[in-house]
């Protein structure tokens, strides 16, 4: 199944890689990750900003990159997944605010302007995405079965929080995408162990 999807995605890759080299696309997803979770800290609700990360990648594996402007979907991912989680429904007023107020200060270099979309923009976003997933809005995240194997190791201290930091990165490519959450936690726990090691020297 990975495989398949990997060739449908590279199928929409080709639309982009019309107007964008290879690493100006991985760039530009890496970019919107960090937007994502820069929303997250901004609203506190780290919890939910992985899923949103997920639902972003979903949208653009199937439609270009210029089929929605991706500065309109990174937040509506992140309102669409506070309500999947229960978390609490970001109002309308401060989804704005905090995307107007994290673009200006944390990354002024690229939207040099103010957040141009209202809430209006953000709902019927938020039904093109919903319509594209099928509704299918639960996502299995390689945190669960981080936590079960390092806790089998019995080096939990040492090397959850690292591996837990790795993992948090790994959302920046399309691992989520292609591989079961466990596939994903197991070589990130070595890569830990590697880190954590007392004779991995990093140069």
């Amino acid at each position: 199944i990975a495989g398949n999807f990997w060739q449908n995605l590279l199928k929409e890759h080709q639309k982009d890689l019309k107007f964008l080299s290879e690493g100006e696309y991985w760039k530009l997803q890496i970019f919107f990750t960090n937007v994502i979770r820069a929303l997250g800290e901004h609203l506190k609700l780290r919890q939910v900003t992985a899923t949103a990360m997920v639902y972003f990648k979903r949208f653009y594996a199937r439609y270009s990159l210029k089929s929605i402007d991706l500065v309109l979907m990174a937040p509506t991912c992140l309102f669409l997944e506070s309500k999947v989680e229960e978390f609490g429904v970001v109002s309308n007023t401060k989804l704005t605010a905090a995307a107007t107020s994290v673009l200006k200060t944390r990354f002024s270099h690229a939207f040099p302007k103010e957040f141009p979309y209202r809430m209006n923009h953000i709902l019927e976003c938020e039904f093109y995405l919903l319509e594209l997933m099928d509704c299918c809005l639960i996502v299995y995240h390689p945190y669960s079965p981080l936590l079960q194997h390092v806790q089998d190791v019995g080096q939990e201290d040492m090397l959850l929080p690292l591996a837990w930091r790795i993992v948090n990165d790994a959302y920046r490519m399309d691992l989520c995408l292609l591989y079961p959450p466990l596939m994903i936690a197991l070589p990130y726990i070595d890569v830990s162990k590697l880190i954590a090691s007392d004779s991995y020297n990093i140069s």
